[in-house]
Parts: structure tokens; C-alpha cells; sequence
């Protein structure tokens, strides 16, 4: 285990909860399958819309599906409720921070 932990902060309800390496590997897991599942990443839109672009280019009878496709993405990700996306956005920062400061990646 390493010397630097990720702390959860505490309300007055819940005090502050310093986490486990293993804890903080299950928040990397969870972060990446909601970002998966959700279409979050904004490497993952980028590459998506790529793609669609490509497609379009290689077959200009595709437009009106690819739109859809696109279209329905789109709806997805905004189904999202921002609360949602605010929180991934926060604990992925909680995450890269802590690996920062247990040099498990360069800031």
C-alpha cells in the first residue's frame, strides 16, 4: 500500500474515509465502466463521431443512418443527469490526483 491515500471527505454525517489501494482501483473500474457504458469519455465521442464521419465518406447512402446513430448517441449521453456526469467528472479528478501524488502516473 502506498503512503499517499485518496481521502474521501466527510459531511457532518459521514467522517472523512481515507481509501485502500484495492478501494481505489474498484473507483478506477467503476469510473471507466460508467464512462463505457454511458459513451462519457470525450475521447470516446470524438472517436464515434470519426467514425461516422468516415463511414459517410465512404458511403454517402449512409448519411441519413449515421445521423440516427449519432442522433441516438446524442440522446444517450444527455439522458445522463448532469449530477451524474458532474460526479464522474469529480472522482476522476480524485483519482488522478491521487495517482499524481503516489506517482503511479506523471502529473
Amino acid at each position: 500500500m502506498s503512503d499517499t491515500q485518496l481521502i474521501l471527505s466527510g459531511d457532518e454525517n459521514n467522517v472523512a474515509m481515507p481509501m485502500t489501494d484495492a478501494e481505489v482501483n474498484h473507483l478506477r473500474r467503476l469510473l471507466a465502466w460508467i464512462r463505457l457504458e454511458h459513451s462519457l469519455g470525450e475521447e470516446m465521442m470524438r472517436g464515434f463521431l470519426e467514425g461516422a464521419e468516415m463511414s459517410v465518406r465512404a458511403d454517402p447512402s449512409c448519411h441519413a443512418k449515421a445521423q440516427q446513430v449519432v442522433d441516438e448517441r446524442v440522446a444517450k449521453v444527455a439522458s445522463v443527469p448532469a449530477y451524474i456526469r458532474q460526479a464522474v467528472k469529480m472522482l476522476t479528478k480524485a483519482v488522478r490526483d491521487h495517482d499524481a501524488k503516489t506517482r503511479v502516473i506523471q502529473p
